[in-house]
């Protein structure tokens, strides 16, 4: 838990600027769900950085390569089991809102 006594405390500003703001979505989504006071840990704030950057430079790596990935209509078995979740997906969250 971050405390003044024991010198861990950030605010927000000062949070944002040392793990930018998408570090510390990801630190913050990550530091607990139930009804406990919330645990941040300086280590995923980190780790979370680097899972963006990564990501990011796979999509700079994509982009760059995009002329060898598929295009166009396929119609493979994942093709047609993705369609068919996405589906499934939209209809389950369609009556979900209706309720």
């Amino acid at each position: 838990q971050m405390s003044k006594s024991t010198g861990n405390f950030l605010t927000l500003t000062q949070a944002v600027d040392k793990f930018s703001a998408d570090g510390m979505r990801l630190a913050l989504a990550d530091a607990g769900d139930t009804v406990e006071d919330a645990n941040f840990v300086e280590a995923m704030a980190d780790a979370g950085i680097l899972r963006l950057y990564t990501w990011v430079e796979w999509v700079k790596e994509m982009i760059a390569n995009r002329d060898s990935l598929r295009s166009g209509l396929a119609n493979t078995f994942n093709d047609r089991v993705f369609a068919s979740e996405m589906s499934a997906g939209i209809i389950k969250t369609d009556q979900n809102y209706e309720k």
